[in-house]
């Protein structure tokens, strides 16, 4: 009960679909730091979704720290970097999911936009 109100407004926020469209392009080229930190990024939103789920209960603080630190020492902010969109999907018996990808044009015309999964740099 006590997750509840935050479930149903992810729901409202995560919009009427519940699957993502097949992919056709690939996600966007990104510099080793930018690469890093999206990792990074990406890992501690997931974090919180299982720490929201009760499934964690500690966040990769760290890690988020220690990409932010290359940025730094690259020279490049977090906002030079394609972070990919991250959305909390609700599950049956009141779980939680995430799901994190790229919204590029749809090369076929058929669609406005295709979602393209986030895939970590270092696969």
């Amino acid at each position: 009960m006590r997750c509840l109100p935050s479930a149903l407004l992810v729901a409202a926020l995560a919009g009427c679909s519940s699957t993502a469209p097949a992919p056709v392009a690939q996600q966007p080229a990104a510099s080793p730091s930018c690469a890093e930190f999206v990792d990074a990024w990406v890992g501690h939103f997931r974090a919180n979704v299982a720490r929201l789920d009760g499934q964690a209960r500690t966040l990769p603080e760290q890690q988020l720290r220690e990409a932010r630190d290359g940025l730094a020492r690259a020279g490049v902010m977090e906002s030079d970097c394609q972070r990919p969109f991250c959305v909390v999907r609700p599950e049956a018996g009141g779980r939680l999911s995430s799901y994190c990808g790229y919204r590029v044009p749809d090369p076929t015309g058929a669609e406005l936009y295709r979602w393209v999964p986030w895939t970590p740099a270092s696969r």
